[in-house]
This record gives structure tokens, C-alpha cells and sequence, in this order.
């Protein structure tokens, strides 16, 4: 069997059962497989395939056991760097490369070659800290998360993309490290956060693979913007005056976040994603 058949072969098993990312799940898995970027998987296409044992494997779980291809092939790209991905920590996603871009310029609007400190909060795999370490030489990064699992994986990814030295990260929820923080006087330049912002009421509809994803990382409250609101009820006192936070949220819930916010004071923007819809906010003290 040539990688083409091969591609095709997952392609229309995947797609009998329903995943309508049947297309982009076999070209990422594949290449994979063969070792090379997705990219190249076209130059590939003539060639023997001899996996298909594994490729086998893939499709029973992705359609049986419906894990995200993220977690069967065990790492992610998030703006062109490859992160490992452990079992049922939130993968990068598109929306969470856009909130890392948001930040990246802000922060060279704002900020010149001075110190920074910045606070991330849910780190997940580590890609949004990461990333931002790897922009800024003169930034160092302090991570809050509550899954053991988690604070792991951002280590590892640390590790990996030489940066661990510039990055502590606290087992634990920002509810309790908040206030600990401002009894110590703690200042941040930003805080960032892609927080569990999925309302309780949706969980239902959600589809299997985000499902398969840690709860912890998902939902956030009756509305979904349970750790928004907090940010904008205590977390001022934490940043710097010219300092901002950055967070993901969903489209349906500007309207609540942006009377929130106001009525603590903040001036704040949003940024739209590609499609024209509100997805990070903006907010300075």
C-alpha cells in the first residue's frame, strides 16, 4: 500500500463514523507516523506504506474511544513549536495562538527591554508561557494550575524549549494563590489565561473529543465566565499600572463580560478572530 491509499483508507473510515475532521486527522496522524511535518506529507504520496498496524490502532480509538488526534499523537504545534501533549491536558488550539499574538503585542507596545514578570493562569501543556518566554529574553513567568498532570506537562514542555530556568510554576487554583499573592505584594506586567470558560449548561452539547478533555480545564461556572470575573473582581491589585490581562472567552458572553469589567473600573478591548468574532479581552486597570 502506497501512503496515498493510505491516507484515503483512514479518510473514509474515519469519515463512515461520523468525525467530520476525518481529512485533517489522517494527514496529521500519517505524517506522524512517517515522521515529517504535515506539510511535506504530499512529496509522500508515492511511497510504501508499511504501518498500518498502527494507522489500524488510530482509527479504533479515534471512533470508538473518540480521543482528540492531539492526544494519540502525543504533541501539538502552537505558532510553528511543537509541544508535548499529555493525556487529557487541553491542546493548543487556534484560538489560544491568537491569544498568545494578542499578547505578544501588547507587550511590545507597552514595554521596552525593562524586566518583566507575567502571570499565567491554567497553563495546560505550557504553550501560551512558552511562547511568550521564547519572545522575551527579559520576561520571566509564573504559572498557576490545579492539575498535577498539567504542571507536569508545562515542565516538560519548559524543559524542552529551554526556558524552565525563567518559569515557576504553583500546583494550585487562583482562588487561594490570589489573595496569598496580594498579601505578598506581588506585581505582574500582564496576566494572561486561556481559563475553563465552557457554561455548565453546555456541557451536554459538547462533542465527544472536547469531552475527553479534563473537566477541570472546561467549565467555568452557570455562565461559563466564572474565572473572568474573578480576574476583574481581584485581580487588580496584582498588576503593575500600566500592566493588562488578556483572556479567551467565548463570543456569546461580551456582553457580560464587558458590563463586568467596566463596573470594576477597567478600560477594556476586544480582539475579533478571524472570522470577525469577539474572542480575547483586553483589560487595563
Amino acid at each position: 500500500m502506497r501512503v496515498k491509499e493510505a491516507l484515503n483508507l483512514c479518510e473514509e473510515r474515519l469519515k463512515d463514523c461520523g468525525i467530520e475532521t476525518c481529512k485533517s486527522d489522517c494527514i496529521f496522524y500519517i505524517a506522524h507516523l512517517l515522521g515529517i511535518h504535515p506539510s511535506l506529507l504530499p512529496l509522500e504520496e508515492e511511497k510504501p506504506f508499511d504501518l498500518l498496524g498502527e494507522l489500524e490502532e488510530f482509527v479504533k480509538k479515534r471512533c470508538e474511544e473518540r480521543i482528540p488526534v492531539q492526544h494519540l499523537i502525543g504533541e501539538w504545534d502552537c505558532l510553528g513549536r511543537t509541544f508535548k501533549v499529555f493525556p487529557r491536558v487541553l491542546a493548543p488550539r487556534g484560538a489560544t495562538e491568537l491569544l498568545v499574538e494578542t499578547v505578544i503585542d501588547l507587550i511590545g507596545e507597552r514595554f521596552g527591554d525593562e524586566p518583566l514578570r507575567g502571570l499565567e493562569v491554567g497553563t495546560g501543556t505550557g504553550c501560551i508561557s512558552v511562547n511568550l518566554l521564547l519572545e522575551f529574553p527579559n520576561l520571566e513567568m509564573v504559572g498557576v494550575e490545579i492539575d498535577p498532570v498539567a504542571v507536569e506537562n508545562t515542565l516538560e514542555n519548559a524543559l524542552l524549549h529551554g526556558v524552565a530556568d525563567r518559569l515557576k510554576v504553583l500546583q494550585g487554583d487562583i482562588f487561594n494563590l490570589c489573595p496569598q499573592m496580594v498579601e505578598k505584594g506581588e506585581k505582574f506586567h500582564f496576566l494572561v489565561s486561556n481559563p475553563p470558560y465552557i457554561a455548565e449548561r453546555d456541557r451536554e452539547k459538547l462533542p465527544p473529543e472536547v469531552k475527553y478533555e479534563n473537566p477541570v480545564a472546561l467549565y467555568g461556572g452557570e455562565f461559563g465566565t466564572k474565572f473572568h470575573e474573578y480576574f476583574a473582581w481581584n485581580c487588580k491589585k496584582i498588576l503593575h499600572p500600566e500592566g493588562f490581562i488578556a483572556l479567551e472567552f467565548e463570543p456569546f458572553q461580551r456582553e457580560r463580560l464587558e458590563e463586568v469589567f467596566t463596573c470594576e473600573g477597567w478600560k477594556i478591548e476586544f480582539w475579533e478572530d478571524f472570522a470577525g468574532n469577539p474572542r480575547i479581552l483586553i483589560a487595563f486597570p
